[in-house]
């Protein structure tokens, strides 16, 4: 299983980059990415107790408000409407689907949502690797069609799930195509039931 490590950028703190590993739970700040990710990977040899070279695989996304909403994307992916030639982020701040209303239900409910940009074709296992038991994710693609396509990932513990019904986090699910979940779960969303996790070295 892969390690992922968000980097969150938020220039209105010291230290500006935070970062936080799943399923590792390694936890820090830098002011810079090359420090935060040197910071990061001292911090995981000395979580699994092995040396640089033995480290696992490594997916890092970086995070960031825009338009005053937390989006997360993995470091160099790049997101676009084919059908507009647009990027999705682009119609993401634009998009009238609800989207909005509902990070802002999500945070007024004490949870603290990020809209995670995805592609269509991603599996479901590519974002539930990279969640925490209280994340709210707010998985978006495009549709090819100008538009997005959304739903919420809950954690088990995650603020505002209150209602939502559950999804077993296993092999069905792990391989569902996000433009398959985000469809049959328009606005609703699931709160993820965790299988239970791969040992980490503490």
């Amino acid at each position: 299983m892969a390690e992922h490590v968000i980097f969150r950028h938020d220039p209105d703190h010291q230290p500006q980059l935070a970062f936080r590993g799943v399923p590792s739970g390694c936890a820090g700040g830098a002011n810079t990415l090359a420090e935060a990710r040197a910071s990061y990977r001292m911090c995981l040899c000395e979580r699994l107790h092995v040396d640089r070279r033995e480290l696992p695989p490594i997916v890092e996304h970086i995070e960031g408000l825009v338009g005053g909403m937390w989006v997360r994307t993995r470091v160099g992916a790049v997101h676009r409407d084919t059908s507009s030639d647009r990027m999705l982020l682009q119609i993401l701040l634009t998009e009238q689907t609800g989207l909005h209303e509902e990070v802002a239900r999500l945070a007024a409910l004490g949870a603290e949502p990020v809209v995670v940009l995805a592609e269509p074709d991603y599996v479901l296992e590519t974002l539930l690797d990279q969640m925490s038991t209280r994340d709210a994710l707010v998985v978006a693609h495009s549709d090819d069609n100008g538009s997005v396509g959304w739903s919420v990932l809950y954690g088990s513990e995650s603020s505002g799930s209150h209602g939502v019904p559950p999804a077993m986090d296993d092999e069905h699910l792990r391989a569902t195509p996000v433009a398959t979940f985000t469809q049959a779960c328009t606005s609703v969303g699931r709160v993820v039931q965790r299988r239970a996790a791969a040992d980490i070295a503490s």
